[in-house]
């Protein structure tokens, strides 16, 4: 597949005059980051949910094993139900308030592992 490149902060990157374009591994990445930054219902391109849930993410409930869940869950039902996540890390920084996530993961067409970074909270 192919989509827009995004930078950052998630507006489009324009090279030579054009809009950059990512394709292939690169896409995945892309598709997974802006997934799990996407609050749960906050975008509905279609009738269909799309996003991650805060609920188990952020504040006073944050809990890194329903987080993973939730983060499994919106990757294989929002992404691609091919992808097998390997691991899932967590950098939460309180001063910030932000909490960055390190994913892992594999699709049957390749055995080369890929890693993936999503910042689901504070102002990075």
């Amino acid at each position: 597949m192919r989509d827009l490149k995004l930078g950052p902060n998630g507006d489009v990157i324009i090279e030579d005059g054009d809009a950059a374009t990512v394709s292939d591994n690169d896409e995945l990445n892309q598709r997974i980051a802006v997934t799990l930054q996407t609050r749960l219902d906050e975008f509905e391109p279609e009738e269909d949910s799309w996003g991650l849930t805060r609920e188990n993410a952020l504040g006073k409930a944050f809990n890194e094993d329903f987080l993973r869940e939730d983060i499994e869950d919106a990757i294989t039902s929002q992404v691609d139900e091919r992808i097998s996540v390997q691991e899932i890390n967590f950098d939460e920084n309180e001063a910030t308030r932000s909490l960055s996530v390190d994913i892992k993961y594999t699709i049957p067409d390749s055995d080369e592992a890929q890693t993936v970074n999503a910042n689901l909270g504070g102002d990075d």
